[in-house]
């Protein structure tokens, strides 16, 4: 029998656990929004995504590691590097083995951004350092995209993501998770969605199979391959490489109904956990590799 692809009670469980014992409130998310206001240069030329060409979409967020952010420092007046829960200083999530460090797990090479998962006290649970980033902007609703080349390596689950800027879960947009376990692999792209209503809402278009995935005979951690998503207030488009991959629609609320407001960009190289299962020591140091993250909006 084909088991759940992610362990999404797990996920469940876990927020709720650490939302019930901070007590998180949007006060968190407010003290984050404070340093959204700031703007990155505009570039002389970036090109509109096919998918959204004459929609009527402006470049609101330009995130290129290659020109306009490149250096640690850059990087911090843009991102925080750390998960917004405990007062913005939650290091993991689920039952993952990394630990999201400063220690080099952020490294600018090659014009894009390597978040490097490192393991100097071995690939122990709980000792193995990573890199994430979490966007000081928030906004709601727009096209995310970025180009990332993923890592090799039983083991690891990169991903590219948004969670509400209020701390509170669900709702949470997945715009792309590789997970390579032995079954799922880098050959697999993994595009979910998770609503704080449980009503199953219609798919207008899918290429995804019966296990979840889009498997389009490419090896992903072979190159860099642009991933994207246009969020719109009824529905969710997820795009690869300008590929529609699944449209479908879908509600950004909370469990009670309310709405879920702004949402942060987060990109992280998780390791370890039921999903990815045990990291091969051999697979480090593993990075997720960024060349940009770009939000345009209407």
């Amino acid at each position: 029998m084909h088991e759940p692809p992610r362990p999404l009670t797990t996920r469940r469980q876990a927020l709720q656990r650490l939302l019930a014992a901070t007590g998180l409130a949007a006060t968190v998310g407010c003290a984050d929004s404070a340093s959204r206001h700031g703007r990155l240069p505009k570039p002389d030329s970036v090109d509109e995504p096919a998918p959204i060409r004459g929609k009527g979409y402006k470049l609101v967020k330009d995130w290129d590691f290659g020109r306009s952010v490149t250096s640690v420092e850059a990087m911090r007046e843009e991102f925080f590097t750390r998960y917004i829960y405990n007062n913005g200083q939650q290091d993991a999530l689920n039952d993952e083995w990394e630990r999201y460090r400063d220690n080099d797990n952020h490294v600018f090479e090659d014009g894009a951004l390597a978040l490097v998962a490192r393991t100097p006290e071995g690939a122990i649970r709980g000792k193995i350092e990573s890199g994430m980033i979490r966007s000081k902007w928030s906004g709601q609703y727009g096209y995310f995209e970025a180009r990332i080349k993923v890592p090799d390596g039983r083991g690891m689950w990169p991903a590219f993501w948004l969670n509400p800027q209020d701390g509170k879960w669900p709702p949470e947009i997945d715009i792309l998770e590789v997970v390579n376990n032995g079954r799922d692999t880098t050959r697999n792209t993994f595009h979910f969605v998770h609503s704080g209503v449980k009503d199953v809402l219609p798919v207008a278009s899918s290429l995804l199979n019966n296990n979840k995935t889009y498997k389009p005979g490419t090896d992903f951690k072979d190159d860099y391959h642009t991933y994207s998503a246009e969020w719109l207030p009824d529905r969710v488009r997820h795009y690869v490489d300008d590929v529609l991959v699944v449209d479908r629609e879908f509600k950004w609320v909370h469990r009670d109904g309310s709405d879920g407001g702004a949402a942060h960009v987060l990109l992280n190289l998780a390791v370890g956990g039921a999903w990815p299962g045990r990291p091969d020591p051999a697979a480090f140091p593993a990075k997720l590799m960024v060349k940009y993250v770009r939000v345009w909006q209407r």
